[in-house]
Order: C-alpha cells, then sequence, then structure tokens
C-alpha cells in the first residue's frame, strides 16, 4: 500500500493509488504501433480483469506492482509505461472505494498496509445514534497499575473494525473485551457469528484472500489476535478464522522469549501469498497460511521466515518491555514496523533481514502510515528517553542517522501507565486529496490531552530537541489544537473532517476548511495558498474510547470502554 513518487520512488517501489483521471496512453498511427498498442491494450486487459478479480484483496498497490513486470516486454516506444501504471491504479482503487461493489474494504489497521486509507464518506456532521452492540465484559490479567485480574468492558486498544461487503451486505468484523471475535451485520447490527478467544482482544483483525480456498466458506480469512490466555508454552493467541462462518483454520503458538508478554496486538498483512504477523514476544514471522502443521488437536500455519525485533542489549534498559505493538507498513520491498525496544526496523522481503534501524530508545506503539512522497510518520512514547515523546516524520530512502525530517514534541503527562508522548498512530489525509488541491497534513492524539493537526511538508521557524533531549530537529507548522481529554485512540482524515475520540468519553467530529478568514497559511499539494481552519462540528457522548473509528458511506463505526460498538451518523 504505497504509493511513491519522485525521489522516493526507490525506496516505495513503483506503486501509485491516485484516483484522478490518467490520460489513456497513445500511439503514433504506424501499423507498427498500433500493434504494438494493440498488445499494450491486451495487456491491460488482463490486468484490470485481475484487478477486478481481485478487488477484495487487501494489497492494492502489490497488485499494481505484479501488473507492473508485465509491461516492460509489451510497453511500445513512446508508451507512457507510468500513466498505465497510473491507470490501472486508479481503476484499482475505484473498485475498492466504490461502496456498492463486494470486496474487501477496510482490510487491516488503518485500511491497508500503507495504514493511510481510513473509509469512504461522506462524514457524517451529525452524530445520531443508528443502533448499537454490546460486546460486553471480560476478564484478563491487568496492567502494570493493577493488582490481580481485572475485567475490561467494550473494546480496547487498537480495536478498530475491519469492513467486507459479501453478496451485497456489508459486514463489520469486531474485537472484544468479552474475548469473542464477531461478524455484525452493518446495517442493523445483528450478531453473524463469533469466535472465542482465550483472553480479551486488543487489537485490531485483518481480513485478506484465501490463497486456496476450498469453498465459500474460507474464500476469505480473518486473523485476528488475542491478549496471551494462560501463559505458558502452549499459547496461541494468534488465531486464524474464515470469514463465512468463523470456523478456525490455526493457530499460531507465541514462544516465551525476555519480552514479558506473549499476546499479538498487531495486524497483519498478506503480501504476494505470504501472510506477515507480528507478536508481543518480540517475532515476526512470515507464513503460508495455505499450509498448516499439527498443532495438538488443532493445527498451526508453516513459518517460511521470522526476525526477532530487538536487540540483545535493550533488556538492559527496558526489561522486559520489548514488545511489537505496531503493525507493519510495506514500503516498496521492504516492511517497517516499530518495536517496544525503540526501534523502526525495515525488514527485506520475503526473508525479513533487518536492512533498516533506526532507534530512539522509546517504547514505539504506533503504527506507520506511509505518505505519497514515500516518508513515515511514527509516533513516540515518553518512556525510557531524556526528552518529549511526540511525532517524527522518518525517510527510509535515507540512511538511518540522517532520516529523520521533523520532530513534533507533545507535552509530558503521568496519565495511567503512561507519561506522556504517543501512544496511538498518527493519520494523514493523502488518500483523500485525489487532485492536489488540499495541504498534505498529519492528525494524532497525545497523552497529554490533545488532538494535534500539523502540516506534512512545511516546517516552523526554529528547531525543538529530539527524544533524546538534545538533537535539534526542524519542526512542522501547527494547524490545530484541540482537548479531548488524552487519547490513545488514533484519529482518522477522511475527505474533509478528522474524527477523533479519546478518554473525555466522546467522539468528536471536526470539519477542516481551506478558506478560514483567520486559518493557518500554507500551500496545497498544487502550489496555491490556502488558509486552514479546524472546526467542530458535532460530538457524541459515551464511555472513554481507546479504539480507533473509521467510516463508511456515512456512518462511523466506533467501540467503547462502556460494553458497546456504536455506529453514528446522521438518521
Amino acid at each position: 500500500m504505497s504509493d511513491s513518487r519522485d525521489g522516493a520512488r526507490r525506496a516505495s517501489g513503483r506503486h501509485s493509488r491516485r484516483t484522478s483521471r490518467v490520460s489513456a496512453p497513445r500511439g503514433r498511427g504506424s501499423a507498427a504501433r498500433i500493434i504494438a498498442a494493440l498488445a499494450v491494450l491486451l495487456v491491460l486487459a488482463v490486468g484490470v480483469a485481475l484487478l477486478v478479480s481481485r478487488a477484495r484483496v487487501v494489497e492494492r498497490s502489490r497488485t499494481t506492482g505484479r501488473v507492473a513486470a508485465l509491461l516492460p516486454s509489451a510497453t511500445a516506444p513512446g508508451i507512457d509505461g507510468d500513466a498505465i501504471l497510473d491507470w490501472l491504479a486508479a481503476i484499482a482503487s475505484e473498485l475498492k472505494a466504490s461502496p456498492a461493489s463486494d470486496g474487501i474494504k477496510i482490510a487491516t489497521f488503518l485500511g491497508d498496509s500503507s495504514r493511510r486509507y481510513y473509509g469512504h464518506g461522506p462524514v457524517p456532521e451529525k452524530l445520531d445514534l443508528i443502533w448499537k452492540f454490546h460486546l460486553g465484559s471480560g476478564t484478563t490479567s491487568g496492567t502494570g497499575s493493577s493488582k490481580g485480574p481485572v475485567k475490561w468492558s467494550g473494546s480496547g486498544w487498537t480495536g478498530q473494525v475491519t469492513i467486507v461487503r459479501d453478496k451485497g451486505r456489508l459486514s463489520l468484523i469486531a474485537s472484544s473485551y468479552d474475548h469473542r471475535l464477531r461478524r455484525i451485520d452493518a446495517e442493523t447490527g445483528e450478531e453473524i457469528w463469533s469466535y472465542e478467544f482465550p483472553d480479551v482482544i486488543k487489537g485490531t483483525n485483518t481480513v485478506f484472500l484465501n490463497p486456496s480456498p476450498s469453498g465459500e466458506d474460507d474464500r476469505l480469512l480473518v486473523g485476528c489476535g488475542s491478549r496471551r490466555g494462560t501463559p505458558g508454552a502452549n499459547v496461541a493467541s494468534y488465531r486464524c478464522v474464515t470469514f463465512g462462518s468463523g470456523r478456525e483454520v490455526w493457530r499460531l503458538p507465541v514462544p516465551r522469549t525476555k519480552a514479558y508478554s506473549q499476546d499479538a496486538d498487531s495486524s497483519g498483512l498478506l503480501i504476494d501469498g505470504s501472510f506477515y504477523q507480528a507478536v508481543e514476544s518480540g517475532y515476526i514471522y512470515r507464513l503460508d497460511p495455505t499450509r498448516t502443521q499439527p498443532l495438538g488437536a488443532f493445527r498451526r500455519p508453516v513459518s517460511l521466515a521470522s526476525a526477532l525485533l530487538y536487540e540483545p542489549s535493550d533488556s538492559a534498559k527496558h526489561g522486559g518491555n520489548l514488545l511489537p505493538e505496531g503493525s507493519p507498513t510495506l514500503v516498496g520491498d521492504r516492511l517497517f514496523i516499530s518495536s517496544g525496544a525503540g526501534h523502526v526496523y525495515g525488514l527485506s522481503l520475503p526473508d525479513l533481514k533487518k536492512v533498516w534501524d533506526f532507534k530512539t530508545g522509546s517504547d514505539l506503539d504506533s503504527s506507520a502510515p506511509l505518505t505519497k512522497t514515500g516518508k513515515l510518520l511514527v509516533g513516540v512514547e515518553k518512556q525510557y528517553i531524556a526528552g518529549k515523546g511526540g511525532a517524527m516524520m522518518l525517510d527510509p530512502a535515507k540512511p538511518p542517522a540522517q532520516a529523520v525530517v521533523w520532530y513534533f514534541p507533545t507535552g509530558d503527562r503521568t496519565f495511567a501507565d503512561w507519561l506522556g508522548g504517543i501512544i496511538g498512530s498518527c493519520s494523514i489525509n493523502d488518500e483523500y486529496d485525489p487532485d492536489g488541491t488540499r495541504p498534505a497534513l498529519a492528525a494524532f492524539s497525545a497523552i497529554d490531552g490533545n488532538l494535534y493537526v500539523v502540516s506534512q511538508d512545511q516546517l516552523a521557524p526554529g528547531k525543538v530537541k529530539g527524544f533524546d533531549g538534545k538533537t535539534d530537529y526542524p519542526t512542522p507548522i501547527m494547524v490545530a489544537k484541540k482537548n479531548i481529554g488524552g487519547a490513545i485512540s488514533t484519529p482518522i482524515i477522511v475527505d474533509d473532517h478528522i474524527i477523533a475520540c479519546g478518554y473525555d468519553a466522546k467522539v468528536h467530529v471536526y470539519r477542516i476548511t481551506y478558506d478560514a478568514p483567520n486559518g493557518v497559511k500554507l500551500t496545497a499539494r498544487n502550489g496555491k495558498p490556502v488558509s486552514v481552519a479546524v472546526t467542530e462540528v458535532d460530538t457524541f457522548s459515551t464511555g472513554g474510547i481507546e479504539s480507533t473509528p473509521v467510516v463508511w458511506d456515512g456512518r462511523v463505526y466506533i467501540g467503547s470502554r462502556d460494553g458497546y460498538l456504536y455506529c453514528l451518523g446522521e438518521k
């Protein structure tokens, strides 16, 4: 799910996800050129047919990349291969975004492997209650601030629902603290099936196309992790079930390591037939989701490769807090993932060798969205570091020592188990500006109580201290700062709106305008000046919210710690 351009094309691959109109390729009129053009059109026809048939696939950019491999031998001189790729990618994007078409809509946490697709508008500016589903409560082992088992209700971090339209009906796949993964009818809020895990489910599931289905029931598969359940050698907190009925296909054992957790919060990705999944004991695996081996009375997937996402020396400072809780992002032929050991790793595909390592020393929990210019935005928690936590932009095309583009520090605050910084992820508006008339924006919520909106590419005067408390970095222009009581939920940007949730127990909808008389002066991607303001238009009160919202066709879906999953919008 990458969209690389210009100097970042090498780092991000030749993938495009723009939805703007692209001119069709043209020939010169000679017989040879007409024949060549016909050959290209044949390739295009095959490619479009492939894209149509794979509209459900999680990896839009990887599909386009495979079509790209066919083009050099078929493209005649004078025909713009990149334009063809853009054209195909636009078709694929429209197929996915159309609310009327069948297929996987929201496939994984933050949408897809770019971690920057948050749903399909319109965003409702009035939050009426359409329906609510009782998720219930469940018991778990607790945290560092609790003694003994505790009961949690509703859904937590990251807790975003995934969305599939199947046979014309929209379904939500929702995780819950009552230990259950559910498929829910998005229109009525009625349960279709549920699968019980051994512990509470915090993370977001991933829906993917089964490379070798046996029938309608397992045509799509759903992978999801939970907390560890009963500790020991047989912990298998990551499971895979069928989309059709919720039948278990396999479960993944999570080994004991120096890391203190055997949970699985990360949301995996299907890439070229392999499933990549991180677990909190520190490993990321490349799995074959179609081949299994015995695991007692159950089945386990065949592991093709793995990597340990911490270094032996990290435990001296972090103890057992070495956990990868974020979800990987696809950048060309590499996966980038944050680790609780303080690293942002770049891993080569498919062997998962560490080829890039940016170290902050902090606990990193966020998943990093990939911008159209090939940059990554990473949230930094205030833990184990001398400086403040915050948000940073990294350029994965550069050596790690030169990778920081900017740093935006947030305030320190002792809240629950946290000291400040960003626990959730950043979101960006790259998927929602097809014609370049909007400035490049990013949004993130911090433990200090605030939602921040900043420019991605325009810097404020002066510099700020980084996460180490001593290195000076550029910092972006701040567009807005809104108090939402502190949050670990990730705000989302869809079209010209932001939806943010936090511990003030509210769902907030903000409208972004670009001609505000007293707005912040920025430049749109097309070079035109704009004046940006962020204004709240409605709220909905519920319990404290840790999960991340999603939007589809005028509806907001969000789980709350009050025990319910909500569908909100204009009645």
